[in-house]
This record gives structure tokens, sequence and C-alpha cells, in this order.
């Protein structure tokens, strides 16, 4: 039988926050439909962390009439609505719209595209953080995950 001491030792070398939780819950999120992407074969905007040919091909998917160049504009547009001042409240305003250009189907949402990345670095200025896990809806990150170990 292992003592405290012990226990807490073999925990350490044995399990870790990646083994213990991180790994499971990106396996459920999979199981949930998630496609798992890795940075290293993956390119997305570093100042906004779109992923760009994702999103693109998913605007042309949920809106039948755009066309490349339409979704590239798109593009531009939502990296503008990035930029205000407002605290996401344009962005926000676009995301949830129910009439005109769709980011997001809400009326049909097996139509969109989910996916999963780890680790992606988001800096503002002289700051920067990197959560553990990031959802991504039509290549736009919108789900932030931290995950912890408790002994």
């Amino acid at each position: 039988m292992l003592g405290p001491l012990n226990r807490q030792k073999y925990s350490m070398t044995k399990f870790n926050e990646d083994s213990r939780v991180k790994i499971p819950a990106i396996l459920h999120l999979c199981r949930l439909g998630y496609k798992y992407l890795s940075l290293k074969d993956t390119v997305w905007d570093t100042d906004t962390n779109i992923f760009t040919d994702i999103f693109k091909e998913s605007i042309c998917r949920i809106n039948p009439d755009f066309d490349q160049d339409q979704a590239e504009r798109l593009l531009v547009d939502t990296t503008l609505l990035l930029d205000n001042e407002d605290l996401g409240k344009a962005f926000y305003e676009k995301l949830t719209s129910e009439s005109g250009t769709k980011l997001i189907d809400f009326e049909n949402f097996g139509n969109n595209s989910f996916h999963v990345v780890t680790e992606l670095t988001y800096k503002n200025g002289d700051d920067e953080f990197r959560p553990d896990i990031i959802l991504l809806i039509n290549g736009m990150p919108l789900v932030f995950i931290e995950v912890r170990v408790f002994l």
C-alpha cells in the first residue's frame, strides 16, 4: 500500500494534466463530432486566430449563394469587427444575426464545421495566453477550456 508521500510521487510521475484531463476531454469532444486539428499542419490568421481556409469553406457551405471572393470579403469584415473597441458587441451581433449572411447556421446546426485545437497562443499587445483547449465553429475560435488536475 502506498503512503501519502509515495502516492503523491506516483501520481505526479505517472499522470499529469494532459493524460488525466486534456486528452480525455479532447477524445470526448471528438466523439461529439469535433475534428482534432494539429497546429503543425494548419494555417490560421495569427491576429484573430481564425482558421481562414475552414472559415471560407464553411461560409460558402452555409451561405450557398456565396463564392470564395465573397467569403474572403466577409473574413475581412469579420476581422474589422473584432478590432472594434466595443468588447466584441459588433462581432456578437453579427455572429447571432438571423438575417443576411450567416457566420453560424443556427437552423441546421450540423451544417457547421466543428474543430478542436490545443495550446493556441493568443496575443494582445504585450499580453499573451494559451488556453488548453480551443473549440472552433466554422474556423472561428469561440470557446476556451482550461483543464486542471486535482490530486
